[in-house]
């Protein structure tokens, strides 16, 4: 009589997890990266003024654009702009957009400006691990600051792949990675990286990122980084 209803609850059992894989498959080939690209600037923030008059708003909106552009094609990714339009928003707005939808990380686009006209390149700023570390310890008065780490060393890791892909379009201009306060990066408890790409005040240089053909060469190259990311 046990045998018997082992026997039963056996093929009962076999029947439900028959019935649920496909349903736990489809999950899987369901669940998307959700990445976060910040156009930095907006409305009335203007930003970074370039040589030609060209606010940095304009210019970071347009590689954004390019970029979600360049990622739209994978299926196991959604991509989503802080701002899709000229208008202004707030650090603590996209802040709050940004924990709603809970990306995996989060690319914030800058054009950098100089003191003079010779300066050139590409740079990259990070939250530094003892300002962040710091900041978790007074959220959750606790020592345990791990994930927080995790999300720090991804950071640098995302760096590394952002600096190498767009070594290729900026030959021997890669300023590297640099420890910075990131305002936007503040009580975000996941990877944020900041990335200044080119200076609007280097005549040649803002030529360059007012072009459009450079404009897709940059996304397609943030796009291969946030790819091999994942």
């Amino acid at each position: 009589m046990i045998l018997g209803t082992c026997k039963k609850y056996s093929v009962i059992l076999f029947s439900v997890l028959i019935m649920c894989f496909p349903m736990a498959l489809l999950h899987a080939q369901t669940v998307k990266h959700v990445v976060v690209i910040d156009p930095a600037h907006g409305g009335e923030d203007v930003g970074v003024i370039s040589v030609d008059k060209t606010p940095e708003k304009d210019l970071t909106l347009a590689i954004a654009r390019e970029l979600k552009k360049e990622l739209a094609g994978n299926a196991d990714m959604e991509v989503i702009l802080t701002r899709d339009s000229d208008k202004t928003m707030t650090v603590a707005e996209r802040q709050k957009y940004i924990k709603k939808t809970r990306p995996a990380l989060v690319l914030t686009l800058h054009i950098n400006a100089g003191f003079g006209k010779t300066s050139s390149g590409f740079e990259m700023y990070y939250p530094g691990f003892q300002e962040k570390n710091e900041a978790l310890k007074k959220k959750t008065k606790k020592g345990d600051t791990g994930n927080e780490n995790k999300y720090l060393n991804d950071t640098v890791r995302l760096s590394r792949l952002v600096q190498k892909n767009l070594d290729v379009l900026f030959p021997r201009k890669g300023r590297g990675l640099r420890e910075a306060h990131v305002p936007l990066a503040d009580n975000l408890e996941l990877p944020v990286l900041a990335v200044e790409l080119g200076f609007a005040t280097n005549p040649e240089e803002n030529k360059k990122l007012a072009s459009g053909k450079t404009q897709k060469d940059i996304a397609r190259a943030l796009a291969k980084s946030i790819k091999s990311f994942f």
